[in-house]
């Protein structure tokens, strides 16, 4: 009823939404934050992470933008009132970075905050959304991300406030993906009248983060479509040499389950040393074509072992679990249906410890839209398992799973 409530005060400003034309599926590319934090953002690094993308090849898998987090901005001209760069880091300016990565067949994307100060205490963008979109605009930004610290968390307050970006955006003419970095759920029912994707849960750093954004997301699944996305959060990567890192298991099970929910993609792994395992991670094209798909459906639960998380927990502040807990040994099945009419289907083994057969039986075939003897085939090993009327995996511990695609036979 509150949110119902929102948009109809709101109804003016929310129905004009984001009249830029991207994100017709989830955006994919790499971010600045899971690997460097603030440490040495500059223009030689962004510079040779474009370097690597493009050795890499990993624009012929999809990934299109290169992002700057926070951490680059020092102050404003008095005059202009426009955002300078850090002049040391940036020596010729940030145009000069976004000319050199768009010299690499890549997309630039810069952060700002909608509060008075960054999460990292830079300039924001709050009462400067109009200079700062065209400044934007003007050094040649393709994608923005606008985070929520130092703001007001009232939700009317936070959605016009995005909605002043966003106007302020469409108002330069130039597509600029927009990004809510607003880390709540209560953006989701909105979010596609105020950007092209919205944070809905804290950050992904250790495990618990993760599962707790993929608890949260679960819920969320009649919000997402083309052109606007529910966004769990980047990906964090197994590499120890990034500022965030997980398992190469759970790594590679964020990654399967982000497809599965038609989730943003963005690289947060050590991009200058990324390892070959995760290397194989995200250029594993059948999984990408699983969240790439052109039917932009969210995947959603079919079975689940874990304890009760619903909506109204959300709304009450509770989070699946803390970040120093455990996270509880249960399993579950995903599924997506894709515009080719097959389903890709998701086993994950939330057990730190334990080996479990998971099995989607006959029922569970019917409840994602298939019926009998299905066919089987793992993304991962890129095989053809056989055809089924109920298939288990053995799927090992510590936040492992498997990922499948799913055929009529």
């Amino acid at each position: 009823v509150a949110v119902v409530a929102v948009v109809a005060a709101l109804n003016v400003s929310l129905s004009e939404g984001t009249d830029n034309g991207l994100a017709l599926t989830p955006a994919m590319g790499y971010n600045t934050w899971n690997d460097f934090r603030c440490n040495n953002i500059n223009a030689k690094n962004i510079m040779a992470v474009a370097d690597k993308m493009t050795m890499l090849n990993l624009q012929s898998f999809g990934y299109e933008y290169l992002n700057v987090d926070d951490c680059w901005a020092t102050s404003r001209n008095s005059t202009n009132k426009r955002l300078i760069p850090d002049p040391q880091a940036f020596p010729n300016g940030m145009k000069a970075v976004a000319d050199y990565v768009h010299s690499k067949g890549l997309k630039f994307g810069i952060y700002t905050d909608r509060g008075t100060k960054t999460c990292a205490g830079r300039p924001a963008s709050y009462g400067y959304e109009g200079v700062d979109a065209q400044t934007f605009a003007d050094w040649g930004v393709d994608y923005l991300k606008e985070d929520s610290c130092n703001a007001s968390q009232n939700h009317t307050v936070a959605f016009e406030e995005y909605g002043a970006m966003r106007d302020a955006l469409n108002a330069t003419g130039r597509h600029i993906y927009f990004s809510l970095c607003g880390w709540n759920s209560w953006y989701s029912p909105v979010g596609w009248s105020l950007g092209n994707s919205w944070r809905i849960a804290g950050d992904c750093n250790a495990w618990p983060s993760v599962y707790n954004a993929i608890r949260t997301n679960e819920n969320l699944y009649n919000f997402s479509r083309p052109g606007g996305w529910n966004d769990p959060d980047m990906l964090v990567g197994s590499s120890p040499e990034a500022a965030v890192h997980n398992t190469p298991a759970q790594a590679r099970t964020q990654f399967s389950l982000w497809s599965i929910m038609a989730a943003p993609l963005l690289i947060g792994s050590n991009m200058l040393n990324l390892s070959s395992y995760d290397l194989e991670t995200y250029t594993n094209k059948e999984v990408i074509a699983i969240d790439q798909d052109k039917l932009g459906v969210q995947g959603r639960l079919v079975y689940n072992s874990c304890p009760s998380f619903t909506l109204e927990d959300i709304k009450q502040g509770k989070k699946a679990v803390g970040a120093d807990e455990a996270v509880p040994p249960c399993q579950q099945i995903w599924f997506k249906p894709l515009s080719s009419g097959d389903v890709a289907v998701n086993m994950v083994n939330f057990d730190a410890f334990k080996s479990v057969k998971i099995t989607c039986d006959g029922s569970c075939i019917k409840a994602i839209g298939l019926s009998g003897t299905v066919d089987v085939r793992d993304v991962w090993a890129h095989k053809d398992l056989g055809s089924f009327q109920s298939f288990s995996a053995a799927v090992p511990a510590g936040g492992a799973s498997t990922t499948l695609i799913f055929s009529q036979a």
